[in-house]
């Protein structure tokens, strides 16, 4: 079977020694993750590669340093946690299979995948296996607040903050977000995925860094899926109103028609208004980060 160079940082014979060294991983992962064997077989190296020949393993602080560096990651305590819960075999270092399984959750995870992965790294980051709590929220809104410029009311804006956040996201209203809480409120609104913090890396980041080891056209799965969903919920008032013009039309009530079209209207309204003040409070300093 003729040679062919996955690696061109690296020497001829070494590139070759790493192929067959982690051929059978390649196969098991390319099947595990979004990675096609070429893709992982040039991670397993890159992590070979960053760990210097495999004689300086990828602690935590590598790691942090890598996100910083190559993703642009910089949120320490998301990134901490992310290590913590990816790095199952040893505590102490991150193997080449779970870098790979990482990268292949942050760079090409669907929106349902990353909805968990989010939510586990902020209960992880709250220490509390289920739940955000109210006050988890403030904790989490000062934080970020002491990452930014001092403004004027600091503590206030945080209030607001944490009042406007339960209020979209705590949908059962029992003053706690829970997954559900949280796959509902992203689902309306994908801005929500990274409410407490950035832990996922901007686009044109995954973009620049995919150009390391793939030839393949990055796709943004986040954006797509959320552009569908969009296209759901209009289809869906497209589909009640229609509904509700229909049975106005069939019980022949002059006023319960002009209701119906008004009423839509003050719906949509108030949705694009909503959604207006949504993005801009989300969006505001370091809250989250929009796709």
């Amino acid at each position: 079977m003729p040679y062919f160079q996955i690696n061109k940082c690296l020497p001829a014979t070494v590139d070759i020694r790493l192929q067959y060294r982690y051929s059978a991983a390649g196969t098991e992962l390319s099947r595990t993750t979004y990675f096609n064997k070429t893709e992982v077989l040039r991670l397993l190296q890159m992590h070979y590669m960053l760990t210097k020949d495999n004689t300086v393993p990828m602690n935590k602080l590598n790691f942090i340093q890598f996100m910083d560096v190559f993703l642009g990651v910089r949120n320490v305590d998301a990134v901490d946690k992310i290590y913590l819960l990816c790095s199952e075999t040893n505590r102490e270092y991150m193997t080449g299979p779970e870098f790979v399984k990482v990268l292949s959750m942050i760079l090409k995870g669907t929106l349902a995948d990353l909805i968990n992965f989010c939510f586990e790294v902020y209960t992880e980051m709250i220490r509390s296996p289920k739940y955000i709590k109210k006050e988890d929220v403030l904790l989490m809104a000062r934080r970020n607040s002491m990452k930014m410029c001092k403004l004027v009311n600091m503590d206030e804006y945080d209030q607001r903050f944490v009042e406007f956040v339960m209020a979209e996201v705590d949908k059962d209203r029992d003053n706690r977000i829970s997954l559900e809480d949280y796959r509902k409120a992203v689902h309306e609104n994908v801005a929500w995925l990274q409410f407490l913090g950035q832990i996922l890396p901007e686009c044109s980041k995954k973009q620049r860094f995919m150009r390391l080891f793939t030839d393949r056209p990055y796709v943004n799965n986040i954006e797509s899926t959320a552009a569908a969903m969009t296209r759901k919920n209009r289809e869906s008032i497209a589909k009640m109103t229609l509904l509700k013009s229909t049975i106005s039309q069939a019980e022949n009530v002059d006023s319960s028609t002009s209701f119906s079209s008004n009423s839509t209207f003050l719906v949509i309204n108030h949705d694009m208004s909503h959604v207006t003040k949504k993005n801009q409070l989300i969006s505001d300093g370091s809250y989250s980060t929009l796709f």
